[in-house]
């Protein structure tokens, strides 16, 4: 291939053994693709292709199962939907003691506007993904809040890690300015996804206004990396049951209770997380510190765990391209957790 575009715009494109032979062959020389098979196609905002390859040449360790990743069909996402993922794969993940999948390639466009990563395919080598239809123990919580508690000792306020310039403070840029009409939010709240929970918690000026406090109130705390989106569907367990975390394409700079009680909430059933949450709470701190990080004060660190509620509850509450199923269990854990905690009281909404 003479004009290598390092991150096409079509599926087609990524997929074609001519780019995939010189994408490859960025790393092992005189590789060839000989042949393609498409393994599965998820579309959501991002594009995840699958893919086994038929490969010649380049040495015997050419990866043949591998998954790609970036905006490649008309989903209604922008292109620049991609650049911080394809960053965090290109230069962080591999610093970060967090489980990921193996990259092979990430890379922007000579615009810088739009990316594209491949992965290993994690399924392919015995990984199983999450679902947020079944729901995890406690136990199971815990592995996750021990992935998190890493990314956030590594990475907290003052590290290298942090200092990277193009992750942004993503929930600032939310609450500043509103990525979905009110009244379309409150047609959404008013639908099957809302339909659990009190009037109280479905209301999307009240929700709005807890998302402008949230950011407010964290403004001026120290921050960390957070992952942004950690619920059950980008969790995955190797082979060997280690816990692994994808889709990074919300990683900014925040405040660990955006992580910590979104993780929960999302993982976990309702009466779990009633039952268990104080708990776990406790459980995170002390790997906090014991990673590095600072030791939150415990009262302190209850108060911000109410109050991260509101950011995943939100985050589901605007969600229109996944499968409604998944939405509203989503909604419906988050926004119970909302109502339990009294996550708008605590923030003065």
């Amino acid at each position: 291939m003479t004009d290598f575009n390092p991150a096409p715009a079509t599926l087609d494109d990524v997929v074609s053994p001519a780019w995939l032979g010189a994408m490859l062959g960025t790393r092992w020389p005189g590789v060839e693709v000989r042949g393609v098979e498409i393994v599965e196609t998820l579309v959501t905002q991002a594009t995840k292709v699958r893919l086994k390859l038929d490969v010649a040449g380049g040495g015997a360790d050419v990866p043949t199962r591998i998954c790609i990743k970036g905006v490649l069909v008309d989903s209604g996402a922008h292109p620049s939907a991609s650049i911080v993922e394809t960053l965090f794969y290109r230069h962080a993940a591999e610093t970060l003691p967090v489980t990921v999948p193996g990259c092979i390639y990430a890379n922007l466009d000579a615009t810088g506007t739009r990316g594209v990563t491949v992965m290993h395919d994690v399924i392919a080598a015995g990984a199983t993904f999450c679902s947020a239809l079944v729901p995890f123990t406690p136990d199971e919580a815990i592995d996750g809040l021990e992935q998190l508690a890493r990314l956030h000792a590594a990475a907290w306020e003052g590290s290298d890690a942090y200092a990277l310039p193009w992750i942004p403070p993503f929930l600032d840029r939310i609450a500043s300015a509103p990525i979905m009409a009110p009244d379309v939010l409150q047609g959404l709240l008013d639908g099957p996804r809302g339909a659990p929970l009190p009037a109280a918690i479905r209301s999307a000026d009240r929700l709005q206004r807890g998302l402008v406090a949230l950011a407010a109130q964290v403004r001026d705390q120290p921050r960390c990396l957070v992952h942004g989106d950690a619920h059950a569907g980008n969790v995955y367990r190797t082979a060997d049951g280690t816990l692994g975390l994808v889709d990074w394409q919300i990683l900014q700079k925040g405040h660990w209770a955006q992580d910590v009680a979104y993780h929960l909430a999302a993982v976990l059933s309702p009466e779990d997380r009633r039952a268990h949450e104080r708990h776990l709470l406790d459980h995170y701190r002390i790997r906090l510190a014991a990673l590095g990080g600072p030791a939150l004060d415990a009262d302190e660190a209850w108060a911000s765990y109410r109050a991260g509620f509101v950011y995943g509850y939100f985050l589901w509450a605007i969600t229109r391209k996944v499968e409604p199923v998944l939405i509203n269990e989503f909604v419906r854990r988050l926004g119970l957790a909302v109502d339990d905690l009294d996550s708008f009281g605590v923030l003065g909404i």
